[in-house]
């Protein structure tokens, strides 16, 4: 016959409170994993998009220069043969250009019978500053655009002449002359940016 324990036998399972506060806890922990994962996948969204911006403007800032430092005092000719302004500013909208000059330094990978200057417009269209290149110096057709930068919501420029003085509109009575440089202001996103060049830098 055995005898009973002296020590009360404990029971295997849990009780209802201690399962109760076990799923408390793991339901705290999966909000916090949630938590975490959210807040890495939205850290990642908002450095993809920054470094995109960063991009696009590097590409901007680039591509600017090296249009207008090599900017020439070569007035060219419309479609109906008449000398225009070698460097012009447009501001009305529509089809007109922002900026619209002609310069040298184009390469020639292919070995096409050409000149090695390029005649560029810089336009605004639908909130995108875009760029323009004609096949010809002289009139000829013009390539589809490349957008530069996209989502401006407003753009401004100046102009400095050789006088040293800046202006907000360019106004020369030589074809031939360029501004010495051009200040370009912009707002992207809430934020305000600027960005001065020089034009021409071997121009006298």
């Amino acid at each position: 016959m055995e005898k009973a324990s002296p020590w009360p036998v404990e029971g295997n399972g849990f009780t209802l409170v201690e399962m109760m506060v076990a799923l408390f806890i793991f339901a705290m922990l999966s909000v916090a994993g949630v938590i975490m994962l959210r807040g890495a996948v939205d850290s990642d969204e908002v450095t993809a998009e920054n470094l995109g911006q960063m991009a696009e403007m590097q590409r901007f800032v680039s591509l600017m220069e090296a249009d207008l430092s090599q900017a020439l005092p070569r007035p060219p000719r419309d479609e109906r043969g008449d000398r225009t302004a070698a460097f012009a500013s447009e501001t009305g909208g529509g089809e007109e250009a922002l900026l619209k000059f002609t310069r040298g330094g184009q390469s020639n990978i292919n070995g096409e019978a050409r000149s090695n200057l390029e005649r560029v417009e810089y336009r605004l269209a639908d909130g995108n500053l875009e760029r323009w290149r004609y096949r010809m110096t002289d009139g000829g057709a013009i390539d589809e655009p490349a957008i530069l930068i996209s989502d401006l919501d407003s753009i401004e420029l100046r102009f400095r002449d050789k006088r040293g003085q800046w202006s907000d509109r360019w106004e020369t009575e030589r074809l031939a002359d360029l501004p010495r440089a051009v200040e370009i202001q912009f707002d992207q996103k809430e934020r305000r940016y600027r960005h001065l060049f020089l034009v021409g830098t071997g121009y006298l």
